[in-house]
């Protein structure tokens, strides 16, 4: 062996402690935000709390919304090139959206995960601020599961769905939605923008509901600025 035997223990004495460190920063992280969720919870506003804690209050929203990057990817072949699209800058509340609308889809027996779907698992997740304009407008999840394929035709799974060309591409275009907002993070409100601009059933669905595309967005606005 030509290691020094005694600076060799003085490295894995060092690494077991740094390791305890990471631990325990990666706790009180946890704490930490719990702590921000719930002072927003509490009536506490984002710039109030951005304020008292010495934070942007674009790290406040993200830490509100949840900042856990997405590590699924969703894949689809194009040809015989197989492309992936990571979702790495989707918040929480956004995961949960793209996890909700592919049971959505599996429930009412679709083969594959549409953008329909996709307003499904927004209005579903009641926490994000896609949700809540929604409901500003009226639009009640029963009704518009049902607007989009009436009576679930089997019981949710976590068995995965490929999605659509159309779906794949609202996501992507969230991307585009944050960047013109200069937010850091992708969230609901971005999938329900690029939602809007594709247009297609999803926004079909909501006419029908009484739900206008320049309502719902007036809605987003107005939503993001009170949290301002």
């Amino acid at each position: 062996m030509t290691l020094d035997e005694a600076t060799l223990n003085e490295a894995r004495e060092l690494r077991s402690r740094l390791l305890e460190l990471q631990h325990d920063a990666d706790r009180a992280k946890l704490d930490y935000h719990h702590a921000i969720r719930r002072l927003h919870a509490a009536g506490g506003s984002m710039r109030e709390i951005a304020e008292e804690l010495d934070l942007s209050h674009q790290r406040v929203h993200q830490i509100v919304e949840g900042d856990e990057p997405i590590h699924a990817r969703i894949g689809w072949q194009s040809g015989r090139r197989h492309r992936r699209f990571g979702l790495r800058r989707f918040t929480r509340v956004a995961r949960h959206v793209v996890m909700r609308a592919q049971k959505e889809a599996h429930a009412l027996g679709a083969e594959e995960i549409a953008p329909e779907h996709l307003l499904i698992g927004l209005a579903a997740v009641e926490r994000g601020t896609a949700a809540r304009a929604l409901a500003a407008q009226s639009v009640e999840l029963e009704r518009l599961r049902t607007e989009v394929g009436g009576e679930a035709v089997r019981e949710p799974s976590r068995g995965r769905l490929p999605f659509s060309k159309e779906a794949k591409g609202v996501l992507e275009s969230s991307v585009g939605e944050a960047h013109a907002l200069g937010h850091p993070w992708i969230g609901s409100e971005h999938i329900l923008l690029a939602l809007l601009s594709a247009g297609g059933r999803p926004v079909e669905v909501l006419q029908r509901l009484g739900a206008e595309p320049d309502a719902v967005r007036g809605g987003i606005d107005q939503i993001l600025s009170e949290a301002a």
